[in-house]
């Protein structure tokens, strides 16, 4: 079999009126690279040509960093090709001018430095699409292999221009990331909107499809899912049955906060394309989070045995039947789950219908077993309470008691709530509640070195637990400690974006440290979830008087 060959293809050269002329040319080159990307006797290489800043190396870019296109000469070509290890160069040349438009291409051998092909189009108005697979069957054949498949990448030439300007907004984004993020963002925005209007002048046009797809997926890493979640939308609406549209608007609405949006787009993307039971499952629990179990039953019970889905399956049925009272079902689903190799939280349900069966034994042997082998420390926390329950139901009780009592201002109720935490503590050390609440009670006492020291064992028996956080952010913020304490309240807010007292203390963590926009925005939604809270009205005063204060400053 023959040596694949190389081929490095330099960004096209143009020469137009505008900036119009540019994008053409580049992107022309970019799509030749892709029409060979699956091909079994050659390789082409994109050579990456970076614009300088104006006013040399050590100027700082006014712009940021832009591809550009070039039209070296064949020995240049041919450097450039070596530094690919290619064996071929192509370059070319888009020109527009009065006497209309043409694409000129020069295949180069790198080993000699020679032009050993070269070829023009002429583009007559309205086909510009046709230069891509002109040019893919040019050089094919000049290479004396098998042409690429010579589809248009879309039906007319206004589409093609939207691919090739969202093509080359997305080169924008990649390189202005580092440095600029908001033009970044900018770039991948009219990317969008550029694939959205590609698909508005052509509905069969696949590429553009793709990239909104891509960009979509790439939206969770960036955390721009909102905007993306507008641009599937109306992908969706011109592609109706495009089932991945709708699986991905499903899911970023998801993330979103959009739980009714995203049931929608993902049973349209199921109508059309069956989920794989993993998405089945994230659908079912949408509805049951909405409350919505008979729809969710009925998802879930379509999970087939050997499915590794059908364990959680299993598991979501058995919550769902407990919740409605219904023991004896319960069990035998999440037995089911069980048996299938459920998780530790199918294992803690499964214990807590036990119990509520009448069955303790075989609830306290699945919640040592828990106890002795559970990753999941939220999980392993919940078998510990449900053993304290079981095997001292006299501390269970002082345990709830001690809560209670934690949230008076009453010295001798404190006092006495500690006491009762430390013998629930010396019972089980690992029982977080028991740590969670002395801690409490101190930092209620004035003590922050215990209550420093007891929230922070909560936290290693319960990592993220919103309350421990909370509690030990209030307290470190008393003692002065402001930047931990701002990272926690910040997280507890996070885990709790509907508690008001949370955002409250985050933003006024936020006021002590001097970030004045953020303590604005935290301590808004606060008032937002409950305007009457004196103590976020306190918030919001402080804050104001600091923002007078710096007004008067300036």
């Amino acid at each position: 079999m023959a040596e694949r060959r190389v081929v490095a293809v330099v960004p096209f050269g143009a020469r137009g009126p505008d900036g119009r002329a540019g994008i053409v040319g580049r992107q022309l080159a970019r799509r030749l690279v892709e029409r060979f990307a699956d091909h079994d006797e050659v390789e082409l290489r994109p050579v990456f040509l970076v614009a300088l800043p104006a006013g040399g190396r050590g100027a700082e870019p006014p712009d940021g960093y832009l591809v550009f296109g070039s039209t070296p000469n064949p020995e240049l070509a041919a450097r450039y090709g070596a530094s690919a290890g290619a064996t071929h160069t192509v370059t070319g040349l888009y020109r527009e001018d009065g006497g209309g438009r043409a694409l000129a291409l020069t295949l180069v051998d790198v080993a000699t430095s020679r032009a050993v092909a070269t070829w023009e189009l002429p583009i007559a108005a309205g086909d510009l699409q046709l230069a891509e697979p002109a040019a893919s069957s040019w050089l094919a054949s000049v290479l004396g292999i098998a042409a690429p498949p010579t589809a248009a990448a879309a039906g007319n030439e206004p589409a093609y221009v939207a691919l090739l300007d969202g093509a080359d907004a997305e080169v924008n984004a990649t390189l202005l990331r580092a440095g600029d993020p908001a033009r970044a963002a900018s770039e991948v925005a009219r990317a969008q909107d550029a694939y959205v209007a590609a698909l508005r002048a052509d509905l069969s046009s696949v590429p553009a499809e793709e990239r909104l797809l891509v960009l979509a997926a790439e939206s969770i890493e960036r955390g721009d899912e909102a905007r993306s979640a507008r641009s599937l939308e109306e992908l969706s609406q011109l592609r109706p049955r495009s089932w991945r549209a709708h699986y991905l608007l499903g899911e970023l609405r998801r993330r979103t906060g959009e739980p009714s949006g995203a049931i929608v787009a993902l049973e349209h993307a199921h109508a059309l394309h069956p989920l794989r039971d993993e998405d089945v499952i994230v659908l079912a629990e949408l509805y049951l989070a909405g409350g919505a179990g008979s729809r969710a039953a009925a998802h879930l019970r379509a999970i087939a045995t050997a499915s590794p889905s059908f364990a959680r399956a299993q598991e979501l049925l058995g919550i769902l039947a407990l919740g409605k009272g219904d023991v004896e079902s319960a069990r035998a689903s999440l037995e089911r789950a069980v048996t299938a190799g459920a998780s530790g939280s199918a294992r803690l349900q499964l214990a807590r219908v036990l119990i509520a069966s009448g069955s303790p034994d075989e609830a306290r042997r699945g919640l040592v077993a828990i106890r002795d082998g559970a990753d999941d420390p939220a999980v392993l926390a919940q078998a510990r309470r449900l053993l304290l329950g079981l095997d001292r139901p006299d501390l269970e009780e002082v345990l709830e008691r001690a809560g209670r009592d934690a949230l008076s201002s009453d010295p001798a109720a404190l006092a006495s709530a500690r006491a009762d935490f430390e013998r629930v503590a010396a019972h089980d050390d690992a029982l977080w509640e028991a740590h969670f609440g002395i801690g409490l009670v101190a930092r209620q006492t004035e003590d922050g070195a215990l209550a420093a020291r007891e929230l922070r064992r909560a936290l290693d028996l319960v990592p993220d637990q919103p309350d421990a956080l909370h509690e030990l952010g209030v307290a470190l913020l008393a003692a002065g400690d402001a930047g931990e304490a701002l990272a926690l309240l910040d997280r507890a807010a996070a885990l709790r974006p509907k508690d008001a007292a949370y955002l409250a203390d985050a933003g006024f963590a936020h006021l002590r440290a001097g970030d004045l926009d953020t303590a604005r925005e935290r301590l808004r939604l606060a008032s937002g979830l409950d305007a009457e809270d004196p103590l976020t009205r306190a918030y919001l005063a402080e804050l104001e008087r600091v923002e007078a204060a710096a007004a008067k400053q300036r």
